[in-house]
């Protein structure tokens, strides 16, 4: 089993200018209808490959079951990323394929995904990540090749190319994660990883460049926080920028796989452009009430809210003991973090999933998760006020691995 997937897509791994940005909400809270896009995974039955689908809906209630009859195909392994533009961008296979294409969607009057251009990507690029400058320049990480491409979102044509290979320490590749966009600097954070897709020490590192000229700033670097990968590389809100104007981001160490490379939150705070080394938040040292086993490993998908508060995915496998396929065990479970006062809640009442299963976005004052548990496949949601649960909203075929609302 290859750990690259068990890394991206697996349990195991499974703003501005940042895409999926789920802060802006134009209707009532009690809306329950409008634009909204979501994705599923159909898997063989090893559970490592398959197929990906992208669907809309305008109603989210009712206990309606989405087939993927309509859907646009989408690489498995990836997310779609929808900028603020209204761009929704779609990758190809994280693990590669034929369809070798970034394509520009933007969803219409009617409700329908319409293509609005693709660029031919580099083979075995395993592109994941999209943040947008302007509207004529945008950035697309290619993980596997340790490179960035710069191109016009209008014309979905390449601008340029910046090589990140040279950011690699000894034995590993740069592999350029999640990147965010603040006060005119790109972050682009290096995960780091050797030929197992896991990191060899506890480190911190981003690459900055000036936006206005794609110029190299630096590379900044920290080792005393004690945790390693600084985002998830397919989960583009794995970094975010809270009220105050300072960059959180969700490292993932290890995934639980090597003791001592630890998961965690770190922070770099606004003015500053350096990792912020009086704020810790390690995952492996925080305990979580009525959790079984006590700690997670590290934190799948995220969605800050405001006011210190992000609701995630935690994984942990002791949840799930007994199942030994990775990619089907029930082990990721429905968290709110407090990243202020560095602790964590379950939501109870909140179905298990597995790690296709990971779907997150909030729609009016909900936060909707896709769920692949026990006994369906589909969407449940917490009040972001009260507190109260709604499982099983509405069913999907296959894993419900993405969501966003326009609303």
């Amino acid at each position: 089993m290859k750990l690259k997937h068990l890394l991206l897509i697996s349990a195991v791994a499974m703003s501005f200018a940042a895409c999926d940005d789920d802060d802006d909400v134009k209707k009532n809270d009690n809306e329950t209808s409008g634009k909204i896009l979501f994705s599923t995974t159909v898997t063989n039955p090893d559970g490592s490959s398959g197929s990906g689908y992208l669907l809309t809906a305008s109603k989210f209630e009712g206990g309606v079951n989405y087939t993927n009859s309509n859907a646009v195909p989408l690489g498995f392994g990836s997310y779609p990323c929808v900028c603020p533009s209204g761009n929704i961008y779609v990758f190809p296979d994280y693990m590669g394929g034929t369809e070798l294409k970034l394509r520009r969607f933007v969803l219409n009057d009617a409700n329908q995904l319409e293509l609005k251009g693709s660029m031919t990507l580099p083979a075995n690029s395993s592109a994941a990540i999209v943040v947008e400058a302007s509207n004529e320049k945008a950035y697309v990480c290619c993980q596997s090749l340790d490179l960035l491409i710069v191109f016009n979102p209008q014309t979905m044509t390449e601008i340029s190319r910046i090589d990140v290979s040279n950011l690699r320490n000894e034995g590993v590749s740069a592999y350029p994660g999640a990147m965010y966009i603040r006060d005119g600097i790109l972050y682009v954070a290096l995960e780091q990883f050797n030929a197992q897709w896991m990191p060899n020490e506890n480190s911190l590192e981003f690459a900055l460049y000036n936006v206005s000229d794609d110029t190299f700033i630096k590379k900044i670097r920290n080792t005393t926080l004690g945790y390693a990968a600084p985002t998830r590389p397919i989960d583009n809100q794995s970094i975010f920028e809270d009220e105050n104007g300072d960059l959180y981001f969700n490292c993932v160490g290890s995934f639980g796989y090597i003791p001592g490379l630890d998961s965690g939150i770190a922070r770099i705070k606004k003015g500053s452009t350096e990792i912020d080394e009086t704020y810790n938040f390690n995952l492996q040292k925080t305990r979580v009430e009525e959790l079984t086993g006590d700690y997670l490993q590290c934190i799948f998908m995220c969605r800050y809210i405001g006011g210190g508060k992000m609701y995630a995915y935690g994984y942990s496998p002791a949840l799930d003991p007994t199942n030994t396929n990775t990619y089907t065990a029930r082990t990721v479970i429905p968290i709110v973090v407090d990243i202020y006062n560095k602790s964590i809640k379950i939501i109870e009442g909140m179905p298990l999933s597995n790690g296709h299963g990971v779907a997150m976005g909030k729609h009016g004052n909900k936060m909707v998760y896709g769920s692949a548990n026990n006994e369906y496949n589909g969407f449940s949601s917490v009040d972001l006020t009260t507190g109260e649960v709604e499982t099983k909203i509405v069913t999907v075929e296959g894993f419900p691995s993405f969501f966003y609302s326009f609303e």
